[in-house]
């Protein structure tokens, strides 16, 4: 596919809210360590401007391809990259030149998690290495629209001066040759509200069209054993979330990302997820999860980190219920009562 020859170049103008921390220690004279104590201060925006480097091509790619589908059949139109994990250390520069000061690097993964699109998911750090927050970094888990030219990113997290903050991140795709900068709009935060969402989940990894594919699994090392035989399986996803569990009910939006199991002695997985809604009041917005889900449990939780659109800088918390699984295949529908605080 072409988008996989092309080393895309995005600048990206990224917006953080975040705490000032003032920090006090506190040690004894007699062997004890000591703690430190962190104290939130007032909340300040920053605003950032680099270009971010992303080459699959050549002698010295920045980004490499790590797993894929193993052989899993996908529906027709399903761009061939889907399930696709690229591990990533990208440059990011000052300049569209990829040879004008670095300032940093782009460092985790994305997955092709788009059934019927080319999107990616990002998890990925962005660590700064000069000037005013050298050593510190923020932490980007969101959907990527690739195919868009501009786009938004959720920022949910950081480190160093950039500890606990949210944000989001607008980002526009130049061609390798084109050196100009466009203006940025600056954005205001307005009042925080909560919203309610209720959903249903579908994860299919069975039969023609499986809305789950595995991509990686243990290369043969041995475990426990009592460690369940999936452990260290990854899968991609692009589940839909409906609104009834009738998988032919009204289609809301999609689950897009990868999950892992990553239980020794359970059957649990960790979820790297942007849900994207596609219909209603919040078409084009999307929340970011990022947390543990022990499956085996009828109810459980899941964390929200961050969002996008008039999902940008939420924060909150999933309730999640079994509604159906067969155990023979593995598909399941779970239903999501999802409780957001974000701004409006």
């Amino acid at each position: 596919m072409i988008m996989k020859r092309i080393p895309l170049i995005s600048d990206a103008s990224l917006h953080l809210l975040l705490p000032l921390i003032f920090v006090s220690l506190s040690w004894m004279m007699i062997g004890i360590e000591g703690h430190a104590h962190h104290y939130l201060g007032k909340e300040k925006v920053t605003q950032l401007h680099f270009f971010f480097h992303d080459t699959i091509s050549g002698d010295n790619p920045s980004a490499v391809l790590v797993a894929q589908r193993n052989g899993t059949k996908v529906g027709n139109g399903s761009p061939g990259q889907f399930g696709e994990v690229y591990v990533i250390n990208d440059p990011l520069t000052e300049s569209p030149d990829p040879n004008s000061k670095a300032v940093g690097h782009a460092q985790g993964l994305y997955v092709f998690a788009g059934q019927k699109e080319l999107l990616l998911v990002f998890a990925v750090d962005f660590g700064f290495t000069s000037g005013e927050f050298n050593g510190s970094s923020i932490s980007v888990l969101s959907r990527n629209p690739i195919m868009e030219t501009d786009r938004e990113l959720a920022v949910v997290g950081g480190r160093g001066k950039f500890r606990m903050a949210r944000g989001f991140a607008n980002l526009h795709t130049y061609s390798i040759n084109t050196i100009g900068i466009e203006g940025h709009a600056h954005h205001y935060l307005g009042k925080e509200k909560v919203t309610q969402l209720h959903f249903f989940l579908h994860d299919t990894i069975s039969g023609d069209n499986p809305s789950a594919v595995l991509v990686a699994q243990r290369n043969g090392t041995k475990v426990g054993n009592g460690s369940p035989g999936q452990f260290g399986e990854v899968y991609v996803v692009d589940d839909p979330l409906t609104e009834s569990p009738d998988p032919n009910s009204k289609v809301l939006g999609h689950a897009q990302g990868l999950y892992v199991f990553a239980g020794q002695k359970e059957l649990l997985l960790v979820f790297a997820v942007d849900f994207g809604f596609t219909s209603g009041e919040f078409n084009g917005s999307s929340i970011s999860v990022l947390s543990r889900n022990p499956i085996m449990e009828t109810d459980r939780e899941l964390a929200v980190v961050g969002g996008r659109g008039k999902f940008r800088m939420a924060r909150g918390f999933a309730n999640l219920h079994t509604y159906s699984i067969n155990t023979t295949s593995g598909d399941a529908v779970v239903e999501y009562n999802v409780t957001v605080f974000h701004y409006v």
